[in-house]
């Protein structure tokens, strides 16, 4: 509860009990804020907040309608308003925290969950993102990558309640754009890569680029930046924060440097390079983009003050992520690797990596498909990588959000022209069926959902057992249950 006065420059000291930006959540006393989104405008519910019991409406526009009993604040901008205000309202919890901001095309998941995991073994940590929201034991859904201001004020205000000392957090290029993160404390702010993805919101690279680079300008001179010294927007990032900053990189000479890798299918080696001294590390991260989030986890800790053996620790013992290059290894001697890989760049990166660590004869067998209604370019890219790299693929449901799975799959089939290709509609039964031809040396990927545990349709979703908990029904139906019947 805060008083008004002490949110907006009023003599008023009426008690405030909640913020809104969504009529239907509203409550009596609270301040119904007129945020104008991509497809819905606030202004238009000024009179649900009202009857909900709002007392105090933020505005940039004209109103049809003004109750003489309502405070009506009109502003410039309701969305710069309400990130200040809900930082205000929750007592500024980011300036009580050490708040880790991690942005990227790719790995930020990934990078943002191996920090939480390593500070944890130091003091409470949280995590915010795409898997989750973590802290203390306690995990529950996001509603985006990066949520919206409210959201994410409220939640780092009960973190700091309960604790946590160190929140990891992914800041994709749609939340920084949207100004979902401009009330939030950065301490420090990290670059995994940047590709030319989400073009269809951004427009351009070049706007992608600048909201990436946003977070990077909110970094204080006291703060750090983590840069991949080899992606091509290195200099750009640079150039644009007051942070100290901490370069890492393979190919190109950075501050944290991994030489002489070794990838193998289930962990990787490699000399790793900082202050002044080299070590050689065994890892359990697997391939090539791996090495490039374990070099950025060491500049966080390294920013933190973490001392060596702090962080070869963390780098030698970084736990699983789920969904990400997840690895299933069975009795029969083939494995199974389960990604999230959104991105043509992820595909290929991960069909190179597994073509190199391959055993003897064993084959590349791959459970994937597209998503519907988005980057139809994607489906003819993936037929024509699938027919380089692979020996079979299934084809099979993503997201079909409306769209026909099997004219979807045919799209990418009529690329895959030198190897083996099926449509399996049902990507439970797509995984099964990959299960069961599996042989020796075999390694499978099963890839496009990752951790989701729903697939999308064209008005919601339907929930989804996930690829993780399939494959693994699977191997104890087709390998296991059999062997303990025939003990009996």
């Amino acid at each position: 509860m805060k008083r008004l006065n002490e949110l907006f420059d009023t003599d008023n000291d009426m008690k405030i009990y909640s913020i809104h930006s969504d009529s239907r959540y509203v409550k009596p006393y609270s301040i119904f804020f007129c945020i104008e989104g991509l497809s819905v405008d606030g202004h238009r519910y000024v009179e649900d907040a009202v009857f909900q019991g709002a007392k105090v409406i933020v505005h940039s526009k004209d109103l049809n309608y003004y109750h003489d009993k309502i405070i009506y604040f009109r502003v410039e901008n309701t969305l710069v308003e309400l990130n200040r205000v809900s930082n205000l309202f929750y007592d500024c919890p980011s300036n009580k925290m050490k708040i880790i901001g991690v942005t990227g095309s790719s790995g930020k998941t990934v990078v943002a969950s191996m920090i939480k995991d390593a500070m944890a073994k130091y003091c409470s940590s949280g995590y915010i993102g795409t898997i989750s929201l973590e802290y203390n034991g306690r995990k529950e859904e996001c509603p985006y990558t990066t949520p919206e201001a409210l959201y994410l004020q409220r939640k780092l205000f009960e973190m700091n309640r309960a604790g946590v000392k160190v929140v990891a957090m992914e800041a994709s290029s749609h939340g920084l754009a949207l100004g979902r993160v401009d009330g939030i404390n950065f301490n420090i702010a990290v670059m995994t890569n940047i590709g030319a993805e989400h073009l269809d919101f951004h427009g351009t690279k070049e706007q992608y680029v600048l909201a990436k680079q946003k977070l990077f300008e909110m970094i204080k001179p006291t703060g750090w930046a983590i840069l991949n010294s080899d992606d091509l927007n290195f200099m750009t990032l640079k150039n644009n924060t007051q942070g100290r900053i901490l370069t890492y990189g393979i190919e190109i000479e950075s501050d944290i440097m991994a030489k002489n890798i070794q990838l193998h299918l289930d962990h990787s080696e490699f000399d790793i390079s900082f202050k002044g001294n080299t070590f050689h590390v065994n890892s359990p991260v697997i391939a090539m983009f791996n090495i490039y989030n374990v070099l950025a986890l060491t500049g966080v800790l390294i920013a933190m003050g973490c001392d060596d053996k702090m962080v070869i620790d963390a780098v030698e013992n970084v736990k699983p992520i789920e969904g990400r290059m997840e690895l299933i290894q069975t009795e029969q001697q083939f494995a199974v690797i389960i990604d999230y890989c959104q991105h043509i760049s992820n595909y290929e990166a991960i069909f190179e990596y597994v073509d190199g660590v391959r055993q003897g004869h064993g084959r590349i067998i791959a459970v994937l498909g597209a998503p519907g209604k988005r980057n139809y370019k994607l489906r003819k890219e993936l037929g024509q990588l699938a027919n380089r790299y692979l020996d079979h693929v299934i084809l099979t449901q993503l997201d079909d959000r409306g769209e026909d799975v099997y004219e979807i799959c045919k799209t990418i089939q009529k690329e895959i022209v030198d190897i083996n290709s099926v449509i399996i509609e049902s990507r439970q039964i797509a995984i099964e069926q990959a299960i069961e031809i599996a042989c020796k040396d075999d390694i499978i990927l099963i890839l496009g959902k990752g951790h989701e545990k729903f697939i999308s349709l064209d008005v919601g979703q339907v929930d989804y057992p996930g690829d993780s908990q399939i494959v693994k029904e699977a191997l104890e139906r087709i390998y296991y249950k059999g062997e303990d019947e025939d003990e009996l």
